[in-house]
């Protein structure tokens, strides 16, 4: 996930904490989200996965219910994604490379090319993905602490617009807030976890869930534009 060509999207999309408020040399929440915003900003790969919960399905573009795979900053991402394209239920394989999108059509195997605005391009961009959303994180408070995959990670909890949170989950934005919880590496401060609880498009219900996770940092990751495109 990053800002520039050297810094980091998605990404995609974060966090951790090492003290709350006072004095004492103690690190506030507020700071630790802006310190983590920069310090997952100069990520250039990471893995990541997408869960979706109690969104309705949409009959247009391209709607994702999950999805693992593989960002390169900053604007390559391959992974194994289900959803629905058109309102038809799909599990596939889905290629980004320079704004482009593919997807893998599961009757002919060939790769099927689709409309950007449809993909979840927010996985891509930091500004309006993961970083957005922790950059305009409001009412940021310490959450206390949890071992995410051998890692331990300070939690921070906030509210975040729903206009910031639409681009990293694809959807057009409703009015409002929503919940946003993050877990922040405690050593490196990276994220390795964002959830998002509450309605982001309009018409969505209160207990709509998005959680995205990301690891393996820096990894070597190849992503070429396929050759098999119908």
């Amino acid at each position: 996930m990053r800002s520039a060509p050297r810094g980091i999207a998605l990404a995609l999309a974060a966090l951790a904490l090492a003290g709350c408020g006072g004095g004492g040399g103690a690190t506030s929440a507020e700071d630790l989200v802006r310190e983590s915003a920069t310090r997952t900003a100069d990520v250039e790969s990471f893995h990541f996965t997408l869960d979706i919960q109690n969104v309705p399905r949409s009959s247009a573009g391209l709607q994702l219910t999950a999805a693992e795979g593989d960002v390169s900053v900053p604007d390559r991402l391959q992974a194994d994604v289900s959803g629905t394209f058109a309102g038809v239920p799909l599990t596939t394989q889905l290629i980004s490379v320079g704004g482009k999108v593919w997807i893998k059509n599961p009757l002919s195997g060939r790769w099927q090319a689709v409309d950007v605005g449809t993909a979840p391009a927010a996985l891509l961009d930091p500004q309006q993905g993961v970083l957005g959303v922790m950059r305009g994180l409001e009412g940021v408070e310490d959450d206390g602490t949890e071992e995410l995959a051998g890692v331990a990670t300070v939690r921070v909890r906030g509210t975040a617009a729903a206009a910031d949170v639409a681009p990293l989950v694809a959807v057009p934005a409703g009015g409002g807030t929503v919940d946003a919880t993050l877990w922040i590496g405690a050593d490196d401060r990276i994220l390795r976890r964002i959830r998002i609880e509450g309605a982001v498009a309009n018409g969505e219900p209160t207990d709509a869930t998005r959680v995205v996770e990301v690891s393996r940092f820096g990894e070597p990751v190849t992503i070429d534009e396929p050759e098999d495109v119908e």
